[in-house]
């Protein structure tokens, strides 16, 4: 699982590297966002590695997670059906 995550992360630094040099700007939101999920990503892998198997959480931090898992979900499936439209 490490090795997928460390895989991500590593294309989607290539991919900002790639658009710094070509000055890729064409929305404002997109690359917001891209730059939101980068964060997301990054941040998720390494709470993931923190997160230790039977470790008590707080409520909120779980609820955090759920909620955010739930939101980036909801986010896929709505691009996902919109794909090429």
């Amino acid at each position: 699982m490490e090795k997928t995550i460390k895989s991500v992360i590593r294309s989607i630094v290539e991919e900002e590297m790639t658009n710094m040099i070509t000055k890729h700007t064409d929305d404002h939101e997109a690359s917001m966002a891209k730059g939101e999920l980068r964060d997301m990503i990054t941040n998720g892998a390494e709470l993931y590695k923190m997160i230790q198997h039977g470790q008590e959480l707080p409520g909120w931090v779980s609820g955090y997670i759920t909620l955010s898992s739930d939101y980036i979900h909801s986010v896929y499936e709505y691009m996902k059906e919109n794909q090429g439209k």
